[in-house]
């Protein structure tokens, strides 16, 4: 079934923001990698493909994990 905006809307979902065009990755797979352990572009990349093509979503990439460090409490 293929969802529309207005469907995504009215279950309070949001559609899936792509990161990486070439190969389809969206930046929740960006947070997934994150939450998994990757620290890198690079290291995203290598699980998930974006970033191997073009390039052009790599600072993209390097933007999310800067986020995510910057919400990582500090001791």
């Amino acid at each position: 079934m293929c969802l529309t905006y207005a469907m995504l809307h009215e279950r309070g979902s949001s559609p899936a923001m792509y990161v990486c065009v070439c190969r389809a990755v969206t930046e929740n797979e960006v947070h997934d990698c994150i939450a998994g352990g990757a620290k890198s572009a690079r290291q995203v990349r290598d699980i998930t493909g974006a970033g191997g093509d073009c390039a052009s979503c790599v600072r993209k990439i390097c933007a999310i994990l800067k986020r995510s460090e910057d919400l990582l409490p500090t001791a």
